[in-house]
């Protein structure tokens, strides 16, 4: 029991005090005025109300100092607050170095740890008997061996056993910026090892490791990878100290697999095995080194030689990728491309419409964009309907994707033209849509016909995936993922249509430039995947207006024309060949007069407004179309497939090739077929 050194109670003449200390939780109680509070303070925080102090004064009235880790050293520190460049210690560190090889003490706490004289020279270690940190002037001076670390940072560790836990946590100190140990041992290494220590990656050197770095300390993480980042062609070897849990990130074995995971991210090559793996059941790398060198150097051999063979395979690679972008590589490649039998990448993928196919010599080829344009109510998405089920009936998968329709008027097209084409019946789609009125031949034919299309074409073929909205990013995230689902089945990607361009959502203001960016994406994907996307487009008003095409008839943008690399056009086979018409007129004095005049749309529009007025059959030159082929990077252009439209059961005939170049007059009525 003590007088209080605040209130002064505990004088009484029984003497039984006011002040208790109790040793086992070190508080301070004042029983008298309560001086320290109801429950007492700690011996620090008695000291700082009794001195009227901050906790700072208080450490330093009890012969303790704090460290704030500014740079600059004790015996250089005038004019520090003025100095715009780093301080240099590399006087000292030659004055340090010589007072080591003086001392005995020193050389033997550092031969203690396994440390060389050839070590000692080689990076330049030192002593400093009375070592103060620049900013606890005032401390009590410690006897410490200097690592350093750049000319402007070193460590400090103290050689003498530390008395307290305060000077337990300040065995090493660092005067100056927090620098990596030994940096320059990654230039030109091969397979550079990363540690902790300063110590340890000495220990690691003489056990004959040929470049290490010591991070100092696992908050240099980030600092380590920075340089890392700088030497992309090393392949790093972790072996951080054998301390903490995988899970603790400042700790040693946590912080290599932290370490390790975000090396990886920045596209580094790295070797991480547990710690305790390379030291044993020693902490660290100088630890380890004194107990069992020679296993050390055993293990060391073996992650380089294992880093090696990593950075050999790495590189053979680098070269190969090197070498095929040089004029011989690329030539090898191609003729590797051309002439493999089991991928037949440029093998083209027929349409299964044989006058098509002859146009295209053979059909679509994969890694190519086409595009078909037409003008309104020509059949662009019958046609492409045609071609894709012909496609997903031979083995290739496709994905359709039109944003005008639903999948079920799709479907309806479809099943009414197998039921026209193998049953001869007249079925629209929408009597197809309309099942609940089906009469009971109606139900037979149309289930047969879908029947038909399940097990010839569904296995191969999606209309419009759940999910897809109107704009280019929802359209490739589709196009995306149909490409993963069948690339993880061994199948190549499948080929796409988008029916039809103008109706994406560019989500920009500028127009223009927002189907030019469309287009040069879907070209990549294609490109990329090695597969075909056929975009269809609608025509510029030029072309709407004359009822041709040309390579200029994509509407708005030049990029349909450069970018395209086969561009179809669908047009009047009249109008192509310059076929005229006879119309009467009323002359002068009354009499009627004839006149001949070359088709265009507006006839062929006219003819067709007449026929359904009156109720007759459309005349057979509004339903005779051409299919051009207006440019193909793989085969000569002006090629055309002539085809007449059948509207009503959303499918096309083929003409046959030898009526191909004769008048509309001579061959109707004659042979059509269709594959």
């Amino acid at each position: 029991m003590y007088k209080c050194p605040v209130c002064g109670s505990g004088q009484g003449k029984n003497g039984t005090g006011a002040l208790h200390i109790y040793p086992d939780s070190n508080r301070v109680f004042c029983y008298a005025g309560g001086c320290f509070s109801e429950k007492g303070q700690d011996t620090l925080g008695a000291l700082r109300i009794i001195w009227k102090c901050g906790e700072t004064e208080a450490l330093e009235r009890a012969g303790y100092k704090i460290d704030k880790e500014e740079p600059a050293h004790q015996e250089h520190k005038e004019n520090t607050k003025h100095q715009e460049a780093p301080a240099d210690y590399t006087l000292f560190y030659r004055k340090w170095n010589q007072e080591l090889r003086e001392c005995p003490e020193a050389l033997e706490y550092l031969h203690g740890r396994g440390i060389t004289d050839d070590s000692i020279e080689r990076f330049n270690l030192g002593y400093c008997a009375a070592w103060k940190h620049s900013t606890s002037p005032n401390s009590t001076p410690t006897r410490r061996i200097i690592i350093p670390r750049t000319a402007g940072s070193y460590t400090a560790r103290n050689i003498d056993k530390p008395r307290n836990e305060w000077e337990e946590a300040r065995i090493k100190q660092v005067q100056g910026k927090q620098d990596l140990f030994n940096l320059e041992a990654l230039d030109g290494a091969a397979t550079p090892i990363v540690c902790e220590g300063e110590l340890d990656a000495i220990s690691l050197y003489q056990a004959g490791a040929g470049a290490v770095v010591a991070m100092g300390t696992t908050s240099n993480k980030q600092k380590i990878i920075d340089e890392a980042k700088k030497h992309p062609e090393a392949v790093f070897i972790l072996a951080l100290d054998n301390d903490g849990d995988p899970w603790e990130k400042n700790k040693g074995r946590g912080a290599q697999v932290d370490l390790a995971e975000r090396m990886k991210a920045e596209g580094l090559e790295v070797i991480s095995i547990d710690p305790a793996k390379i030291y044993g059941e020693a902490k660290d790398g100088n630890e380890a080194f004194t107990k069992d060198p020679e296993r050390l150097g055993k293990v060391i051999a073996y992650l380089e030689d294992q880093a090696q063979e990593v950075k050999n395979a790495r590189d053979e690679e680098r070269q190969e990728e090197l070498r095929k972008r040089t004029g011989e590589g690329m030539l090898d490649n191609f003729l590797l491309a051309v002439t493999d039998t089991e991928a037949r990448t440029f093998e083209p993928i027929p349409t299964g419409i044989k006058n098509i196919d002859r146009a295209l010599e053979g059909g679509f080829i994969r890694g190519t964009l086409v595009t078909l344009g037409a003008p309104p109510a020509m059949g662009k998405t019958a046609l492409a309907q045609w071609i894709f089920e012909n496609i997903a009936k031979g083995g290739q998968d496709v994905l359709y994707i039109n944003l005008e329709m639903s999948r079920e008027q799709l479907l309806a097209r479809s099943i009414s033209r197998l039921a026209f084409k193998y049953w001869e019946k007249d079925f629209s789609a929408l009597d197809i849509l309309r099942g609940y009125a089906w009469t009971e031949e109606q139900r037979k034919i149309i289930t047969s016909a879908a029947e038909v299309y399940k097990r010839d074409i569904a296995p191969h073929f999606i209309y419009n995936p759940d999910g897809v909205k109107n704009n280019i990013d929802s359209i490739l995230k589709a196009m995306e993922a149909e490409t993963a689902r069948l690339k993880a089945q061994g199948r190549p990607a499948p080929l796409f249509c988008i029916d039809y361009l103008q109706m994406v959502n560019t989500g920009d203001g500028d127009e223009v430039k927002g189907l030019k960016e469309m287009i040069y994406d879907l070209k990549d994907f294609a490109r990329r995947e090695s597969t075909v996307v056929m975009v269809i487009i609608a025509n510029n008003r030029a072309s709407n207006k004359s009822g041709t095409v040309d390579m200029e008839s994509g509407r708005d943008t030049s990029a349909i024309e450069y970018s395209g690399d086969i561009m179809l056009g669908l047009a009047y086979t009249a109008i192509e060949d310059k076929r005229t018409y006879t119309y009467t007129y009323e002359g002068k004095n009354g009499e009627t007069k004839e006149r001949k005049a070359p088709y265009d749309l507006d006839a062929i529009r006219r003819l067709k407004k007449e026929a359904y007025e009156e109720g007759r059959e459309l005349p057979a030159v509004c339903n005779e179309i051409s299919l051009k082929v207006l440019k193909s990077r793989y085969t000569e252009a002006e090629r055309r497939a002539n085809l007449i439209f059948d509207g009503k059961h959303s499918t096309f005939k083929q003409i046959d090739a030898r009526y191909k170049d004769v008048p509309w007059t001579t061959y109707q009525g004659k042979e059509t077929f269709e594959d």
